[in-house]
């Protein structure tokens, strides 16, 4: 990690997983924590407060000694971090309820880029349409939206891709395939 501080790191990205959440389908640039841009992010989200599930093979042992996060399944997780692109993962995630809709999970996908299909984004942060490219499919895309359709319900993305570009769709985007 070449000797940066971890505080000052963490203020840098979480900066930036803000801007991809409140300007859905603007990317973003996070800096890696040993050597992976997975485990920057999961040292900003996790603390002793929250549960999370992992699917993937990177070694996070050092991020939970740090935050003490706790770990569960994907139905009752906070986070849901993979290292491949699953629907399972959003029809199991929890979405919250009407009195607690920040009770809902957020989804955490690696992949190699973001170059694989063309999609139209709208919604708040978005000025009319935006087009931009999404590792994504169409049947991920309608898990997607039938899971994030009763608003305030629903689930928040994050794409990261492997040169730590960040990619965010809120539940309140709404993405149509090209």
């Amino acid at each position: 990690m070449n000797n940066m501080d971890l505080e000052q790191l963490n203020r840098q990205n979480f900066k930036s997983l803000s801007d991809a959440l409140a300007m859905p389908g603007k990317i973003t640039k996070i800096k890696s924590v040993f050597d992976s841009h997975l485990l920057a992010v999961a040292n900003l989200l996790f603390f002793n407060e929250v549960t999370y599930y992992y699917s993937g093979d990177e070694d996070i042992t050092l991020i939970e000694a740090i935050t003490n996060p706790k770990i569960t399944t994907i139905q009752e997780a906070d986070y849901i971090l993979s290292d491949v692109i699953d629907t399972r993962l959003i029809l199991e995630a929890k979405k919250g309820d009407y009195l607690n809709p920040d009770f809902s999970a957020t989804l955490i996908f690696k992949c190699e880029d973001f170059n694989s299909y063309s999609h139209l984004l709208s919604g708040p942060g978005i000025d009319g349409k935006k087009e931009v490219n999404l590792p994504c499919n169409k049947k991920f895309i309608d898990v997607l939206m039938k899971k994030n359709s009763d608003y305030p319900l629903g689930v928040e993305i994050f794409f990261i891709n492997s040169i730590g570009e960040l990619i965010a769709l809120s539940r309140t985007t709404k993405v149509e395939v090209r």
